[in-house]
């Protein structure tokens, strides 16, 4: 089994941002992690991994697909022409930490779904009481 972990302090104003990247044999998982407003010094850093290791969520893990075989150069000078030309879409971490806000945001709205339609039916069934009671003789 291989193991190996990269983390990348990014500046995303007004925040610096530690982005974990986790590689186990050929799976993949990335966290995010606000730190602070100033550059972290490395001594923070590595009490930030010692201290709080336990409570940096990963995404869900995903196929690595970093295996490139030889390119000829001018076929990679083409292909990196067009992705200049083309939209941007970030990153490999930022793509997977878009992925895993997205399943999130979707689980949640679920939820809210579900309890709001319990809730509907418990206001239902409390007017339904309240009517029986009433029409009840005295």
């Amino acid at each position: 089994m291989k193991c190996r972990m990269i983390m990348t302090v990014v500046f995303d104003k007004p925040f610096y941002k530690g982005i974990f990247e986790r590689f186990i044999d050929d799976r993949y998982a990335v966290a995010e992690i606000n730190l602070e407003t100033s550059l972290p010094k490395t001594r923070d850093i590595y009490r930030l991994v010692l201290k709080r290791w336990n409570t940096i969520h990963f995404s869900k893990e995903m196929l690595d697909s970093t295996r490139v075989k030889r390119v000829n150069p001018k076929r990679m000078q083409r292909e990196a022409q067009k992705q200049v030309h083309a939209q941007f879409y970030g990153s490999k971490s930022q793509q997977a930490l878009k992925a895993d806000f997205e399943m999130r945001k979707q689980q949640s709205h679920r939820e809210q779904r579900i309890a709001k339609e319990d809730c509907k039916k418990r206001k239902f069934e409390i007017r339904q009481l309240k009517k029986k009671q009433k029409h009840r003789g005295h």
